[in-house]
């Protein structure tokens, strides 16, 4: 089964792909980050049960990214390749496509909005599907 943490690594490893000259964060924006870098947020990830042990997982991320140059110029060039390279990333050896892409400019960095969802199946439970069954004939 698909992790968070699976889908996280995947967006990381799009980007360490696409831009090997930008650095990489994911836990916390710390004072002194040197541009041009990204920070990836993961927002609160939902799941819904679909049918039986079949499920629907929401993975949401803002990626932020700080440019050299803090012109707006700058960031709708990267928004531009980002729809690009984050329409697709690999979890688990699967292609998974983004949705719900967009992006705007607060404080002088570029938001990044895309959604990974999919559909997850729970392993079956370990019980026996039936115990005894009893059955009597008769004949007329």
């Amino acid at each position: 089964m698909v992790t968070y943490n699976d889908v996280r690594q995947g967006v990381f490893a799009r980007l360490q792909q696409k831009f090997p000259e930008v650095a990489r964060y994911g836990e916390e924006i710390k004072q002194g980050l040197k541009p041009p870098c990204f920070f990836v947020k993961l927002f609160p990830g939902q799941q819904d049960r679909e049918v039986g042990r079949r499920y629907i997982r929401y993975h949401s991320f803002d990626i932020h990214y700080f440019a050299m140059d803090d012109r707006n110029e700058a960031m709708h060039a990267m928004a531009e390749q980002l729809y690009d390279v984050m329409e697709y990333i690999i979890i688990n050896g699967n292609l998974t496509r983004g949705r719900s892409m967009r992006h705007e400019i607060v404080d002088r960095v570029l938001h990044f909005f895309v959604d990974y969802d999919f559909h997850v199946m729970r392993s079956a439970p370990d019980e026996p599907l039936m115990e005894e069954l009893e059955q009597k004939e008769r004949l007329k």
